[in-house]
């Protein structure tokens, strides 16, 4: 159990309630036994004793319930453990009672004034059971409201904690594909041209200490996300001269909101991936702002087609999913196809 300073002070607004409805409570007695305003007589002492009573009340409600969660060794619902609270506060309370008021009654010579009449001691225990009935019953109700906050707080954290890890392994998951491609790339030019390779090779290294300064970020600004992309796209026109076309909304670079990263670089490979530009029918990407950051290219696709496994586009969604609570749209026709990235606007990339 706690010390009396941190019990009182981590409860002092229930605290504080119950010492005005104890005044109310009073009050509402002498009104009851009171035949007219001559009759009513009011003792300001009054209420600050009954409060005790029900402090008391409160703290032995806090103290079973402590105690038979300590004990309790069986896995038992919510609704009854707190049935078994009550009842055994109640017990317990009815008998500390009875026995506090038989040692009082020793000491101060009026064990027959007390206990020796059994109407008075029916009223007396009648009257016990009806006080902890309502004030144990709002003890319990409090006592409930801050175990369901705690719960739900701890509900949130392993949700938050949880999509962390997720975020993370979808991170780890684009990060070697944005590598292997490239190096792909790399690959393929160093057997065509070696000074072309050089220059791939140099501009990559820009990019990927990005890709290590953003690894441990769930956001970025979405300014930086542009400038790489418009950098992963120049490594494309390494290989690909004149068959993909990136254009980028010069507003966009102004707007303070973040982003995932990889998102648009995502959107662009998978742009290249899935259409044959020619320098006749080049493939044009366009990245806009339209209830959210639009990527659209038209569609200039394989002769056999070429299926993708979509891991890439699923992990994007998934993503914004978690991170933004909304999902990345897409929409596709015979001649184009658009993917939407809806907009976070926490202006700090955590």
């Amino acid at each position: 159990m706690k010390t009396n300073t941190s019990f009182f002070r981590e409860n002092t607004a229930f605290l504080i309630f119950l010492f005005i409805f104890c005044w109310i409570f009073i009050l509402k007695n002498q009104f009851g036994v009171s035949k007219s305003w001559e009759d009513f007589a009011f003792y300001p002492d009054a209420p600050f004793w009954f409060f005790l009573k029900v402090v008391f009340i409160f703290w032995w409600v806090s103290f079973i319930k402590v105690r038979i969660n300590k004990s309790s060794k069986h896995e038992v619902s919510l609704g009854k453990k707190y049935v078994l609270f009550f009842g055994v506060g109640l017990l317990s309370y009815v008998v500390i009672g009875n026995v506090f008021g038989l040692v009082i009654s020793f000491i101060f010579d009026t064990y027959s004034r007390n206990f020796g009449s059994l109407y008075h001691l029916v009223y007396k225990n009648i009257g016990s059971v009806i006080d902890f009935i309502i004030f144990g019953g709002f003890s319990l109700a409090y006592l409930y409201y801050k175990e369901n906050v705690v719960y739900q707080k701890q509900v949130v954290s392993y949700e938050i904690s949880k999509a962390k890890n997720e975020i993370t392994q979808l991170k780890a998951q684009l990060n070697p594909h944005f590598l292997f491609n490239n190096l792909n790339i790399l690959d393929q030019l160093i057997e065509e041209d070696t000074e072309r390779a050089s220059l791939f090779l140099n501009r990559f290294s820009e990019l990927y200490r990005y890709s290590l300064y953003s690894a441990n970020k769930e956001l970025v600004l979405l300014e930086e996300e542009l400038f790489f992309a418009e950098g992963y796209f120049k490594l494309m026109e390494e290989k690909y001269q004149g068959y993909y076309q990136l254009n980028i909304e010069e507003s966009l670079y102004q707007r303070q909101v973040v982003v995932p990263p990889f998102c648009l670089q995502v959107l662009i490979e998978n742009a290249i991936t899935h259409n044959k530009g020619t320098l006749k029918t080049p493939v044009n990407i366009m990245i806009t702002e339209d209830n959210g950051i639009k990527a659209v290219n038209n569609k200039v696709l394989y002769p056999k087609g070429r299926k993708g496994n979509g891991v890439a586009l699923a992990n994007l969604s998934k993503q914004f999913r978690l991170l933004a609570e909304n999902t990345i749209k897409i929409h596709e026709t015979e001649e184009e196809f658009e993917v939407v990235l809806p907009l976070i606007t926490t202006l700090k990339p955590t």
